[in-house]
């Protein structure tokens, strides 16, 4: 997907925020105007934002450092996982766990014990318990790939957090600010945009326009990534032709100068 235009995030949702009594005081920045005591975003700034969270995803993917996606909204938690997934990316759907990043040593031990019943279920010995003990196992494991299986492959702390509400994930925005980790978070009118790095403003009520946005969120500088590499993989292509040509004109003038000198 492209970036967005403007008539595709209008189209999604994008641009409707919340009631006029409820909108934040430092939001206002992003409001074109207010219609029937409603917010109305504007999607101009919307762009902006999203251009900039696209540099900014890119250098961290491009670097290796772990970006981690968050969204526990129940209307756009396949939204998250689909495009998280699209990256080979974590995440976290189902609920935030509170201390995840503040206290990510202990949550690092219960990613390896959720290997280490991985790999037990799948041996020999656990095909030998009975019906009873297999059942036990099966759902604690079941309990981990549900709560904790998106961020298994999570190599350490998260260095970027990617939410898809802000309004949903303040406690995650919270914890990622204790420990200086840059957030680049969807936020609605009701939301203070301050308090993230790199706010994407656009209503998070909308599905189709959090989709929108995340999607082009990941796969833009995906796409510009490909054709620098296909064109560092041309260039040399193409500076060899030259050198050819160079070398064989080269070689048929010689003759020629030498053809000169003789019949002098």
């Amino acid at each position: 997907m492209a970036m967005p235009t403007l008539i595709e995030l209008a189209e999604a949702g994008a641009h409707y925020g919340h009631h006029r009594s409820l909108t934040f005081p430092k939001a206002k920045n992003f409001i074109y105007m207010t219609k029937n005591n409603v917010s109305l975003i504007n999607l101009e700034e919307t762009l902006r934002c999203l251009e900039e969270a696209q540099r900014v995803i890119s250098e961290y993917r491009a670097s290796n450092r772990p970006v981690l996606f968050v969204g526990t909204k129940r209307s756009i938690r396949q939204i998250v996982k689909e495009v998280a997934e699209s990256i080979q990316a974590p995440y976290m759907i189902e609920r935030w766990y509170g201390g995840f990043l503040t206290n990510f040593p202990n949550f690092a031990n219960q990613l390896k014990k959720m290997k280490e019943l991985e790999e037990f279920v799948a041996g020999e010995k656990y095909a030998r318990l009975d019906k009873k003990q297999r059942a036990r196992h099966q759902a604690r494991l079941d309990h981990y790939h549900r709560f904790l299986g998106g961020v298994a492959a999570l190599p350490g702390m998260p260095k970027l957090l990617v939410v898809g509400s802000a309004t949903e994930d303040k406690i995650a925005i919270a914890e990622a600010r204790k420990l200086d980790i840059p957030v680049i978070a969807i936020v609605d009118t009701d939301i203070n945009p301050s308090e993230i790095e790199y706010p994407i403003p656009a209503n998070d009520d909308a599905p189709k326009a959090v989709e929108v946005i995340l999607r082009a969120l990941v796969e833009e500088p995906a796409k510009k990534a490909v054709k620098k590499a296909v064109a560092a993989v041309e260039a040399p292509e193409n500076d060899e032709k030259p050198k050819k040509t160079v070398k064989k004109a080269t070689a048929a003038a010689k003759p020629k100068k030498a053809a000169v000198k003789k019949a002098k």
